[in-house]
């Protein structure tokens, strides 16, 4: 039974959160009353034709719902209620397919999938009473029924929407774009594009210099040629709704088909540019342009400092989403801001501009004042958008140098300059936290910079660590004279168990660097550590120096640096081992950097092993003996896991055990808050080592571990 076209209904319209209020003043445009503003939609009452011109027209919509009930529904007692009120044969035929789209739950409904079942089946049980059939279930329905339960109340609709409002029809369904099509256009209008369009400006132009998938200028043509979104589409309207209306469906649809040919007819009032150094992108985004028939439009493929003039038309908006992720690098991006900033400044000043970022872009690296600032979701990343009513740089350039990191980082190379001077390492740590506010250690290794990012205390605020980050970033490569290309970032959190060996990425990019005549191979990108532990380079050289004609063990070995020490020293034999394939076979490459590789003797030897395991059946003697362990780890003998604190004195005794009567047992961990228990000193030799094994560049962090020498009494 078609719907009385001029009878009052409710409307519910879904869009991106934030962008409600834009939302309600276009549906207030196509004849809305009642208009309510909710969470990521809103709320209308108008009649059917209403209902249909929003659809076909609406730029910010997701999905139409046409509300039938709505009441009380903390149960399948009142829910049914609910659904039995509603008459469904006059929405569908009882041989007709439909699809149960459920959200939130209620004391009886514990689940979404169960709760969209149940309903079809009180819907099925409607038919089945009447007619003796029951629809059947669809991904392709003639009835999309939509229930919300939110603190137990209930309301109950269908979606009038064939598609989703977002889609256009210029883009293929399965290519990923970085913003959908309505949240593009929101940002158009909030951009002030609308008001642009209505201005009595002779000719007015789009730009976007970045244009990546082209969403800003195909929505900001659609907007400005006065063409629907859903003529674009194959399908919009629910047509096998037993309530649609064809007549005045079609209706619309040629209205829309007539304003659509009189835009075109103002074409040439409007300049559309897109740009971008990626040509795979300018390709694609030209091909959607071309897809619905757009008049003719401007795009170029090059860098931003090569971009060339527009051509001017009387005003124009200049809009663009600048690179950004959360992993960015700020110093590699600095160049693509600063770009971006000149060539906008370099417009007319009748010209605006638009930058549509993550909130945490360094927007200021354009040094461009910015007007306004809105706030958007796009997807789940919290984004913003900035406005310029006037495309001026600041005089002073936004440097973002941290002045006091930058003397700080001055003072800690003049304390290490004579350390530096001697050569025997070109890997040392430069900044640990010395101030509080930049919550980064620096490490250099050769020519390149591995930053760890500390997570900041919960009383700081996320946004403002995040600039410290960023201008400690700007900073670095210019106190320290390193490539910004050259700077690796990690962000270290407290690590338990395997997870500080875990592989954080893929690129796979590894370096050398020396060290007291050893080279290592170490990796700044993949892991986080690097291969090499910096603080403990003195007993490793340690090592060097007291291993000639000795037999040496080095347990939980990493990438055996150690074992290379005692190695390079002259030791006649050199166990390493530890769990890992990975870090036993990074321990022969280290061998083989150093011409260790030919071994017809067996003097270096590396075993894959569970080393609390090993060691305990071990029945060999050690003159030397090198054991850092982690503060956790797996075991089979040591309840479920080993901790370095709880269990060191079985872990030390088992050492001694395999330690020669005038042998060393070197001991040492990182637990900050590690204390060696008064049965190990009772029992041992104990020589507290932690002063003599911390390094300069760490003197700043004494706990940064913890080192002994254990001897047989």
């Amino acid at each position: 039974m078609q719907a009385d076209a001029s009878a009052p209904l409710q409307w519910f319209f879904a869009c991106p959160q934030f962008i409600e209020p834009l939302l309600a003043d276009e549906l207030t445009r196509y004849g809305a009353e009642s208009v309510k503003i909710g969470h990521a939609g809103v709320q209308a009452t108008g009649d059917l034709r209403f209902g249909y011109r929003a659809m076909l027209w609406s730029r910010l919509a997701s999905r139409a719902t046409l509300q039938l009930a709505h009441g009380f529904g903390k149960d399948q007692t009142e829910l049914q209620a609910l659904i039995d009120s509603i008459d469904w044969q006059q929405h569908l035929r009882p041989e007709g397919t439909l699809k149960v789209r459920f959200f939130g739950l209620n004391d009886d409904i514990r689940n979404t999938q169960f709760g969209a079942q149940w309903v079809k089946d009180q819907i099925g049980d409607q038919f089945r009473s009447q007619h003796g059939v029951r629809p059947s279930v669809s991904n392709t329905p003639d009835l999309v029924v939509v229930v919300n339960l939110h603190k137990g109340n209930a309301s109950i609709g269908i979606e009038l929407n064939q598609h989703s409002l977002h889609q256009r029809g210029y883009r293929d369904l399965d290519t990923h774009a970085p913003m959908r099509e309505n949240l593009a256009a929101a940002v158009l209008i909030r951009a002030g594009w609308l008001d642009m369009l209505a201005s009595d400006a002779a000719t007015v132009a789009l730009l976007d210099p970045l244009c990546g998938a082209g969403t800003f200028l195909i929505e900001g043509a659609l907007m400005a040629l006065d063409i629907a979104p859903g003529l674009l589409r194959e399908q919009t309207i629910a047509e096998r709704w037993l309530g649609h209306d064809s007549t005045l469906w079609n209706g619309l649809y040629v209205e829309a088909e007539q304003r659509r040919s009189a835009g075109f007819t103002n074409a040439e009032r409007f300049e559309f540019w897109g740009n971008d150094s990626n040509a795979a992108a300018v390709m694609a985004a030209r091909a959607d342009w071309r897809s619905i028939d757009l008049p003719a439009a401007r795009w170029t493929q090059c860098d931003l400092k090569a971009m060339p003039a527009p051509t001017l038309a009387t005003t124009g908006l200049v809009i663009s989403s600048p690179p950004f992720t959360t992993d960015s690098n700020v110093v590699a991006l600095r160049p693509i801001y600063d770009a971006l900033g000149q060539w906008m400044a370099s417009l007319p000043e009748t010209y605006r501009g638009a930058l549509f970022a993550e909130n945490e872009a360094p927007i200021a690296l354009t040094n461009l004042f910015y007007s306004k600032e809105y706030r958007f979701l796009n997807s789940e990343t919290e984004s913003k958008l900035y406005t310029f009513d006037k495309l001026l740089q600041k005089e002073r350039p936004t440097a973002w140098i941290a002045e006091d990191l930058a003397n700080r980082l001055g003072k800690n190379l003049r304390k290490l300059k004579g350390f530096i001077k001697q050569g025997h390492t070109d890997a040392y740590r430069v900044y640990d936290m010395d101030i509080p506010e930049y919550a980064i250690a620096v490490d250099r290794y050769a020519d390149w910079l591995h930053v760890q990012e500390y997570a900041p205390p919960k009383t700081i605020d996320e946004k403002a660590a995040e600039q410290r980050l960023q201008q400690a970033l700007l900073t670095l490569p210019e106190s320290l004279g390193v490539d910004p290309k050259k700077i690796v970032l990690k962000q270290r959190r407290q690590q338990k168990g395997k997870n500080q060996y875990q592989k954080q990425g893929r690129a796979e990019q590894s370096l050398v660097v020396t060290e007291h005549g050893a080279r290592f191979k170490v990796n700044l990108t993949d892991y986080l550590d690097t291969g090499l532990f910096l603080d403990h380079r003195p007993m490793r050289y340690w090592l060097q120096q007291h291993a000639k004609g000795k037999k040496v063990l080095n347990l939980f070995c990493y990438t055996g640096t150690a074992s290379i020490h005692a190695a390079m020293g002259g030791a006649n034999r050199v166990d390493s081992v530890d769990m890992s394939a990975t870090y036993l076979e990074w321990a022969k490459d280290n061998f083989e950097l150093n011409g260790l590789q030919h071994d017809p003797y067996r003097r270096y030897r590396f075993i894959q092993a569970n080393v609390l395991d090993w060691l305990y059946d071990c029945d060999e003697y050690y003159d030397l003996i090198f054991l850092d362990p982690p503060t956790f780890s797996n075991s089979k003998r040591m309840q479920d896991t080993f901790d370095v604190q709880r269990d060191h004195i079985a872990l030390i005794n088992d050492a001694m055990r395999v330690l020669s009567p005038d042998g060393t047992l070197i001991f040492s961990n990182n637990f900050r808050k590690f204390k060696l228990d008064a049965q190990v000193d009772n029992q041992y030799a104990v020589q507290d080592y932690r002063k003599q094994s911390l390094p300069l560049d760490f003197e700043r962090d004494p706990k940064i571990h913890g080192c002994w020498l254990i001897r047989h009494k």
